[in-house]
């Protein structure tokens, strides 16, 4: 056999194997990432319901809950949100319990981030404030647990979310706990903590009113937005004389897709 035929059936056969490797490794790609994605339409059970609850998604994926009940709405508030982000909301529970470190890892952003948390004590606060929570909101607080641990009950991490696959190439990620109120109020005090925009300003004002001892003189030094002179929201006729396109001024309503899920009484949720 010539030496150049050799050398043709050898590239050939090279650029096949690539070939068969490109497709292999994209499918797995493909399962791996769609593996995840929570079923839309049809239905499932949910024992306990105390009557019909309907799931409709618009065209933009955003879920509508339509329940009797708010114990039932709270529940499959639950379980939607779980199916649409749980990695999300298990990454911040780790945040706001000071373990972030335990879910990504060796990180010293993660380390540092675990100290501070567990320092202002942002979860034994939640503790504190779950305990004083009136018999009506603790009792919406455990539906809406129920319902995340209605989805996430024996589930693999891996089929909840690919980043608990990518996470699981680096180091073994820790077991998935159920979700509990305290997870879901944990997270206020990391709001608290985002919103605490003006928190210079505000210490500022408080060590110079200690010092001065008058507030007329504090106001001076932070003297009100002058709403008068600059207004905060740009009228109506001017927005529209701004705006291009068909409808100025008017935002979109989002539609209802045919994707709609159905919960019945007691132990059946349909999605049809």
């Amino acid at each position: 056999m010539p030496r150049r035929r050799v050398l043709r059936l050898s590239l050939l056969g090279v650029a096949a194997l690539v070939v068969v490797v490109l497709i292999v490794a994209f499918v797995g790609t493909v399962v791996v990432v769609r593996r995840p994605f929570p079923a839309q339409d049809g239905s499932l059970s949910l024992p306990g319901l105390s009557g019909p609850v309907t799931v409709v998604r618009d065209d933009r994926g955003i879920p509508q809950i339509y329940a009797q009940t708010a114990d039932d709405l709270f529940r499959v508030q639950g379980y939607v949100q779980a199916q649409d982000r749980f990695f999300e909301m298990d990454f911040r529970r780790h945040v706001t319990a000071g373990r972030l470190s335990e879910l990504v890892g060796k990180n010293d952003t993660a380390l540092q981030a675990d100290k501070v948390v567990r320092t202002l004590g942002w979860r034994r606060v939640a503790e504190q404030e779950l305990a004083q929570a009136d018999p009506t909101t603790r009792r919406y607080l455990d539906d809406y647990a129920r319902g995340v641990n209605d989805y996430i009950d024996n589930r693999a991490p891996s089929e909840l979310s690919v980043n608990y696959t990518v996470l699981g190439l680096d180091h073994t990620v820790p077991a998935i706990e159920p979700w509990t109120p305290l997870d879901s109020v944990s997270w206020f005090k990391a709001m608290a903590w985002d919103l605490r925009g003006n928190y210079d300003d505000e210490l500022a004002r408080a060590r110079i009113l200690g010092t001065v001892k008058d507030v007329d003189r504090v106001e001076q030094l932070y003297p009100p937005y002058p709403f008068a002179q600059h207004d905060p929201i740009v009228p109506g006729g001017e927005n529209a004389a701004r705006t291009s396109g068909p409808s100025a001024g008017s935002s979109p309503t989002p539609s209802a897709s045919p994707s709609t899920s159905t919960a019945t009484s007691g132990d059946d949720v349909r999605r049809c």
